[in-house]
């Protein structure tokens, strides 16, 4: 895709564009999760709001619960300040663990717990929302904009993170969104959108902001910059390593995270086998999803596999008229295009559809499945 040069630097054209959202009266929202990125975006949002004269500035945080130890101490800083109006928010949704073949789902300061049975409490202003979907952080009911204005979430996305993100921004031809969100009716900055890591750590480093001293350890353990990432650590198993990682640099989190959640120190001690499925010798790979998937796995994937199996086949026949390859691709078929990555896919359910958009032919399951009264997504299931 075409990129056209700015011919200014990253940091000036990201205060720029908050500076001028805050000029024209809109009414900002800035989302953070605890990471480097949102926490550049919260120190941008601070000085274009002090030159603008519209302190404090508002930032809304959605509670996990369960994030690598620092992340939370950070966000209780950042209430702290004066010039933050911390916006702290339970929604006691369900998040993925892709160790738990059983159940999928756990849930954030569960209500049916011992609360000295969660890993951490929340802080004692946080409050509760009964919105479960993520985009309905921001709404127009909790940050009303001014007449004839609009309400908008600042995040902390990067294209440099990946295609889809660069794509977004291609497609919205800026960094903000055309269109609000359906749940919230906010649209959505993305005003450090070109900036690199390095942009980053470099920001941070120069005005010495405050940031995330997980960060710091993930460093000292070995993990490299790219794969420093802050968020759920068992919603995929591509976070393993950071989950083992995080076992040795914080035991006794460690402990309570395994305490709390079935399966995850079998990740974390025997790695991506513990949540992939196994091909025996002499099966092949649709035999093997037959037994994974189905014969030998819960009812809820036994009841998902089947339905995506009739799903996909039937899509395959459309075009083909030979079987459903073992392992070759079959590119009209889409993202998950053969029984080898059908097996993979479908071993632990993707109840978020979160590892192949083929899955969409089946829906995401809803909380109200594992959990009577859990109720239901109301959008997009993720983090």
């Amino acid at each position: 895709m075409p990129r056209r040069t700015l011919n200014i630097d990253v940091f000036t054209a990201a205060l720029d564009r908050i500076e001028g959202m805050y000029k024209a009266g809109h009414r900002i929202v800035v989302s953070s999760s605890g990471g480097k990125d949102s926490a550049v975006c919260t120190e941008l949002a601070i000085m274009a709001a002090s030159n603008t004269g519209r302190l404090p500035v508002e930032v809304v945080v959605r509670d996990e619960e369960i994030m690598f130890p620092g992340t939370y101490e950070y966000l209780e800083r950042i209430a702290e300040r004066p010039e933050v109006d911390m916006h702290w928010l339970i929604a006691n949704q369900p998040v993925m663990n892709v160790f738990n073949r059983d159940c999928p789902y756990f849930w954030v300061f569960d209500p049916t717990m011992d609360p000295d049975d969660w890993v951490r409490k929340p802080p004692p202003y946080a409050y509760k929302i009964d919105d479960l979907c993520i985009q309905a952080m921001t709404t127009q009911v909790r940050f009303p904009p001014a007449e004839g204005k609009k309400l908008i979430s600042i995040t902390g996305l990067r294209t440099q993170e990946s295609p889809n993100r660069r794509m977004s921004i291609h497609n919205t031809k800026g960094f903000l969104t055309k269109h609000p969100t359906k749940q919230g009716k906010a649209f959505v900055a993305r005003p450090i959108y070109d900036w690199t890591d390095h942009d980053v750590w470099k920001a941070i480093k120069d005005f010495q902001w405050d940031y995330n001293d997980a960060y710091n350890v993930m460093v000292r353990m070995g993990v490299s910059r790219p794969k420093m990432r802050i968020g759920p650590p068992t919603m995929t198993a591509a976070a393993l390593a950071l989950l083992t990682m995080a076992s040795k640099a914080w035991p006794q989190w460690f402990d309570k995270v395994c305490r709390r959640l079935p399966g995850v120190r079998t990740g974390a001690k025997f790695g991506r086998r513990a949540v992939t499925p196994q091909r025996r010798l002499g099966e092949t790979w649709m035999e093997c999803y037959q037994r994974a998937c189905i014969d030998d796995a819960p009812d809820w994937i036994n009841a998902r596999a089947t339905l995506f199996r009739q799903k996909m086949l039937e899509l395959h026949s459309r075009h083909a008229t030979s079987p459903w390859p073992e392992i070759k691709s079959c590119l009209p078929c889409g993202q998950v295009n053969n029984w080898r990555q059908a097996t993979k896919v479908m071993y632990n359910g993707d109840p978020f559809l979160s590892q192949a958009t083929s899955c969409s032919v089946l829906g995401y399951v809803e909380p109200e499945f594992f959990r009577e009264g859990a109720g239901t997504w109301g959008g997009t299931p993720s983090f």
